[in-house]
């Protein structure tokens, strides 16, 4: 009866340690896509705020490179919508303008993959 015991208490342990480790690990892969997803998107960020006249090479150059990475990323346009929204509400900035949103897709001869917005529900993607 007490190996009994042991073996259910053991086999409890296990599956209370790796489930938070599962979910850590998707926490953590998330947070490495948004830190590429804010590090690339920042540079637009003025532009799309009505902040800026005209988007930076860097802004273009930037959304190309994001563009091709998503399609690799499970989930990934669900993703990068995500991070786009945490990044727009993680400090205080001008709302986005739809207009220039939809300029930054002339401007920069662009389909993106992905949406940009700021309040969008990404799970509906």
């Amino acid at each position: 009866m007490a190996t009994k015991n042991l073996l259910v208490f053991v086999a409890l342990v296990v599956v209370v340690v790796l489930s938070p480790c599962n979910a850590l690990i998707r926490v953590l892969e998330k947070d490495a896509i948004c830190e590429d997803v804010n590090a690339c998107f920042e540079y637009c960020e003025n532009f799309v705020d009505g902040i800026t006249g005209l988007p930076t090479r860097e802004c273009c150059d930037n959304l190309m490179i994001l563009n091709g990475k998503v399609k690799y990323e499970d989930d990934g346009v669900r993703r990068y919508c995500s991070c786009i929204v945490d990044f727009s509400n993680s400090h205080y900035h001008p709302p986005y303008l739809q207009s220039r949103i939809e300029q930054l897709y002339l401007i920069c001869d662009i389909h993106l993959s992905f949406p940009i917005s700021e309040h969008m529900d990404c799970s509906k993607l």
